[in-house]
């Protein structure tokens, strides 16, 4: 497991699916969403909200009254994603 700041993951739309890019040690890593830790989703969820944009149908589930901002780390298991070359398109 590593850490990553919260604010380092984007998010992917591809289609109908989405998944997470992030930089780790100098390599770029993805992921998919169904692998993706709960914790960066509510946080995902909230950052829509604050941006006044309509949260999916599919993320409701991750919508919360409140929530602890104090760590913005997310663990996430290396051994679920795949390292990616640096120019990996990025869409949205």
């Amino acid at each position: 497991m590593v850490k990553v700041r919260f604010n380092l993951i984007q998010v992917n739309e591809i289609g109908e699916s989405r998944e997470v890019v992030f930089p780790y040690e100098g390599r770029w890593f993805r992921m998919d969403w169904n692998k993706v830790p709960e914790r960066f989703k509510v946080l995902y969820v909230a950052m829509l909200k604050l941006q006044g944009l309509e949260i999916p149908e599919d993320l409701k589930e991750y919508e919360r009254d409140a929530i602890d901002v104090s760590d913005i780390d997310i663990e996430i298991d290396l051994s679920q994603c795949e390292e990616i070359p640096g120019m990996y398109p990025l869409g949205g």
